[in-house]
């Protein structure tokens, strides 16, 4: 029975699958939920945050554009007072820390006022110049300053001159690390620091070279779900991102996943712990309901393995059936009730089968296994063993005259004789016809021709008779007592048969009605042919037997 294919480890495994298989389905859907759930959650407070970062962050570049258009309409400014707009040049750095410089511009785009760098250079090709002239206020995207070579953004305002007409700009540079530095301090709640990003190619400003970019989502596109992805760290992450500046930037904010589903994760830590101990409840009950089942199942494939071995007596031992299920209590009596049925039929058939139907006497057939099996404990055991072949004389002469029904008769009288006269231990058999065997075990030659010799007064003794007339009944009997050598046949018995058979031979030749003993000093070998009584050959003359398992 290959392991895993029985009905207890069968029935054990689809059982605890019955139960962890729900459970596990269960969890993940419980942990798809809640992770879900939780990362909405999160997404929802960081867009919240986000909003707020977002009115300081444009509330800061308003401040910054507005300090610049308050610079531009200066009468120093627009009356270009040189002098006078560099003492408010000056004086607007010294209180306005975020920016580095401030620089005017003249109507034909040349610097002629710049507090960081010399005067003259053309800035005519400049979005924030030509916006200018277009009477609009403007910040520019980063940019990379010409003289100083550093990330800057720029706040310009046109100027306009006492007449009205444009007369050039004025223009603020403030470092991209200042606006950075402010975005990254805006921290409401315990969250990782916003940043900006521009928004054409993804990447954060001022990161450094080959930075993969952050795969939001477009601007203002719905949000199917979380965005969430690796950073540049390589940790997973939470991202959101809200439009800056018309769309250029996005401020966005990060959030490790680990820390968005801690609480979460510890529940589900829990979930199992529990579900654990539940199972590790039930698995008692579980084996305990397995034994029930496979208990006597395995009881009934161990009775039905013996009844195959032919062992009926005790198939059914003394089981507790008001233990098991109904179903199993009813299989198993049915089971019990079946074997010794077939117990009965089997001991009839093998009684049958055995048993010469005229006589009562075992037939041929069974000598085979019962006289081998005797002639064998007598030959370990180092006892002796004798055989006695009996022939009825002239039993064809009693069929001719006297009829077939007074030969059966005949027949039964001889084994009537034999079953008294012999002991529990011997074994009787009638060989076919009128010829009988006995196996005498522990017996030796001179007690095998005592018993031999009783035997035959005994039947000579039978009063028969037939319409008025006596029918005499006599027998030959031929004895021989087991060698140590075998000499004829394939086994000991058949050696001792063929000789108990020759001495038999003997007997018909001097004359029949007699017993005579095999002798050891006697040659003579058993006849290779096999005739029926007064066809071929004189009665009483040596036959070859056949097979031990023919009837």
């Amino acid at each position: 029975m290959r392991l895993g294919r029985t009905i207890k480890a069968q029935l054990r495994f689809y059982s605890l699958l019955l139960i962890l298989l729900p459970l596990a389905l269960s969890l993940a859907a419980f942990y798809g939920v809640l992770r879900t759930e939780g990362l909405r959650k999160a997404q929802g407070e960081m867009q919240a945050e986000l909003r707020h970062h977002r009115f300081d962050v444009e509330r800061w570049l308003g401040y910054r554009l507005a300090d610049v258009v308050h610079v531009s309409r200066t009468d120093a400014v627009r009356t270009v007072d040189m002098s006078a707009m560099k003492r408010d040049f000056h004086a607007f750095l010294d209180a306005h820390g975020d920016f580095r410089s401030l620089v005017y511009v003249d109507a034909a785009g040349r610097t002629v006022v710049d507090m960081d760098a010399p005067a003259g250079v053309d800035l005519s090709d400049r979005e924030y110049f030509l916006r200018a002239r277009q009477g609009q206020p403007f910040i520019s995207r980063v940019l990379t300053g010409r003289t100083s070579g550093k990330a800057i953004v720029i706040f310009s305002s046109p100027v306009l001159n006492p007449q009205g007409d444009f007369a050039g700009l004025v223009f603020g540079v403030v470092r991209i690390n200042a606006l950075l530095e402010m975005v990254s301090s805006l921290r409401r709640t315990p969250v990782d620091p916003s940043f900006l990003v521009d928004a054409a190619s993804g990447v954060p400003l001022l990161a450094p070279e080959n930075t993969p970019s952050i795969p939001l989502p477009s601007l203002d596109a719905p949000i199917d779900g979380p965005t969430v992805y690796r950073n540049r760290d390589g940790d997973e992450v939470l991202g959101v991102g809200l439009p800056l500046k018309n769309g250029e930037w996005l401020l966005v904010q990060e959030r490790a996943v680990a820390d968005i589903l801690g609480d979460m994760h510890r529940q589900l830590l829990l979930l199992l712990a529990v579900s654990g101990l539940t199972i590790a409840a039930l698995t008692p009950f579980l084996l305990r309901l397995a034994q029930r089942v496979t208990g006597p199942i395995e009881r009934i494939s161990a009775m039905s393995e013996r009844i195959m071995a032919g062992e009926y007596g005790s198939v059914c031992p003394g089981l507790d059936a008001a233990g098991m299920p109904p179903e199993l209590e009813r299989l198993y009596r049915n089971f019990c009730r079946m074997a010794e049925r077939i117990g009965t039929h089997v001991g009839e058939l093998e009684r049958l089968t055995g048993t010469d139907e005229l006589t009562g006497l075992a037939n041929r057939r069974l000598l085979a296994d019962a006289g081998a099996r005797i002639v064998s404990i007598c030959r370990r055991a180092g006892q002796p063993c004798a055989c006695l072949m009996l022939d009825l004389d002239h039993f064809k002469h009693i069929n001719d005259v006297h009829g077939h029904a007074t030969g059966d008769e005949v027949l039964r009288r001889l084994a009537a004789a034999i079953a008294s006269a012999v002991r529990s231990s011997d074994f009787a058999v009638r060989m076919g016809g009128e010829e009988f065997a006995i196996i005498a075990p522990n017996t030796d030659a001179p007690h095998a021709m005592a018993l031999a010799e009783r035997l035959r007064r005994t039947v000579e003794r039978i009063d028969l008779r037939q319409a008025g007339i006596s029918v005499p009944v006599a027998i030959s009997v031929g004895v021989a007592g087991m060698t140590v050598t075998p000499r004829y046949g394939a086994g000991p018995l058949e050696d001792l048969l063929a000789r108990a058979d020759h001495a038999l031979y003997r007997a018909k030749q001097a004359g029949r009605n007699r017993v005579m003993l095999w002798d050891d000093t006697d040659h003579g070998v058993v006849a290779e042919q096999e005739a029926p009584d007064g066809e071929g050959q004189p009665e009483g003359a040596p036959r070859l037997r056949g097979p031990l398992s023919g009837s």
